[in-house]
């Protein structure tokens, strides 16, 4: 769908002086959070060019007028960009998260009703229920990966909601560490931004080990699945029922393994983030006891939700200062406009959540975990904070999410007091933003 507004004449984003050769890429893949930093600060134009990668190079949009323009306005212009093909189609293969056109369409309608909130409202205490069978675990003043537990929960969690099959610990284990090997993989670095597009190799066969493994469980939990319900998995095989010719023959394997993957990770790293954040803020930390101590009588519930409104707040507070989707990627499927700018058919193009989400343009003291910035701001009502995307493509999962996070949090606090001990936690730019160490965490029954 060409836009008849491009012109010629219109102008060239602006590119940040580069090396030879390789332009902008080895700085980006060396630090891509401090690169996107240094952006922020630096333009204050919409969109800024950067060389060297990908072969046309990437289009950064740093202008959340122009972001929701490309996700919202027009979003029949843009499709998602093969983004190392070679790698994520074994993966998750034609999955809702990559798919296109009309087989993205047939999937989002047919699995939406498993989202919906009236069968959200069936979700509370299986949340609870699952956080509290993992804290079980837990020894009071013991030392745990907080970041490995909570992995391990939502996996879990997400498979009874979603997939319709209780997992067992061990095999949610396997789940949560092969997905630890995969994010290693597709963590960007020098070596894969400046490879050229046409130079594909083999994957690295710890991470086709890691897909074994997860595919291993996925025929697991097919096998064990009793359909008839409205989970993702019942929705899909009476729809194929129906209708064989309207989805690929793997569509079950590929359903389930983006599950796995988007289901749970986002939750876990949003939960992870969160306890890292409250654990440096005393205040907030107290704040949110309180909260827990106020409305949860011994056992939070669906009908407290609306009550947990600081919780709420250090959700999306969290996913504002360390969102876990870091960057949202799109090309144009011919010329686009965008602002003042001629973005070439097919270039790639970076929505970056960590840069909006972090500028001083947008946010009063942005490096400052303030959940009470949320106090009068709706979060649908600020352009700059997407963490979930925006327009027909946002996750499909987002309300989900926030209930999970909420009721695992109230669950945690009514209990327990949550300490991340590491000052820093080193964190890799791969699908998601993700730890690269384990996060230490003592923790101590109330």
């Amino acid at each position: 769908m060409r836009d008849p507004s491009v012109s010629l004449f219109m102008r060239a984003p602006h590119s940040p002086p580069g090396d030879p050769v390789v332009g902008n890429a080895l700085r980006f893949a060396r630090s891509p959070f401090d690169f996107l930093d240094t952006l922020s600060s630096s333009y204050a134009e919409g969109v800024v060019h950067l060389s060297g990668m990908a072969g046309p190079g990437i289009y950064v949009v740093l202008d959340p007028d122009l972001v929701q323009r490309v996700l919202v306005d027009d979003h029949a212009r843009y499709r998602k960009p093969q983004l190392r093909p070679e790698l994520v189609d074994p993966l998750i293969g034609e999955g809702l998260l990559t798919s296109e056109g009309d087989l993205w369409k047939r999937q989002r309608t047919t699995l939406q009703p498993a989202f919906f909130t009236s069968r959200l409202r069936g979700f509370g205490d299986t949340i609870v229920d699952f956080t509290r069978a993992t804290t079980a675990g837990w020894r009071d003043g013991g030392e745990l990966d907080v970041h490995h537990e909570l992995g391990v929960l939502t996996v879990r969690i997400i498979s009874r909601l979603l997939l319709g099959v209780d997992l067992s610990r061990a095999d949610a284990v396997d789940v949560a560490e092969a997905m630890e090997r995969v994010g290693e993989t597709l963590a960007l670095s020098p070596g894969n931004v400046v490879r050229p597009p046409w130079l594909q190799t083999p994957p690295p066969r710890e991470y086709q080990q890691a897909i074994r493994e997860l595919e291993d469980v996925t025929a697991r939990i097919t096998a064990m699945h009793d359909p008839g319900g409205d989970d993702v998995l019942s929705l899909l095989q009476r729809a194929i029922g129906d209708d064989p010719d309207a989805f690929p023959a793997d569509e079950r394997r590929d359903q389930v393994m983006t599950m796995l993957l988007a289901g749970h990770e986002t939750t876990a790293l949003t939960l992870t983030y969160a306890l890292s954040l409250l654990s440096a803020t005393p205040d907030a930390r107290a704040e949110l006891r309180s909260e827990a101590d106020t409305v949860v009588d011994g056992t939070p519930t669906w009908g407290d939700l609306a009550s947990l409104d600081y919780t709420e707040r250090v959700v999306h507070e969290t996913l504002r200062l360390l969102p876990p989707v870091w960057a949202l990627f799109r090309q144009p499927l011919a010329d686009a406009r965008l602002g003042e700018y001629r973005i070439p058919e097919g270039a790639p193009m970076m929505l970056p959540q960590w840069a909006l989400h972090r500028s001083r343009r947008h946010w009063d003291a942005p490096l400052t975990f303030d959940p009470d910035r949320w106090r009068e701001t709706k979060p649908a009502e600020v352009a700059a904070y997407f963490p979930f995307g925006a327009g027909p493509r946002a996750c499909i999962g987002r309300q989900l999410a926030i209930v999970e996070a909420k009721l695992i949090l109230a669950t945690l606090f009514a209990e327990w007091d949550v300490a991340v001990t590491a000052d820093e936690l080193p964190r890799r730019a791969a699908i998601t933003m993700q730890p690269t160490e384990p996060v230490p965490a003592v923790v101590r029954r109330r």
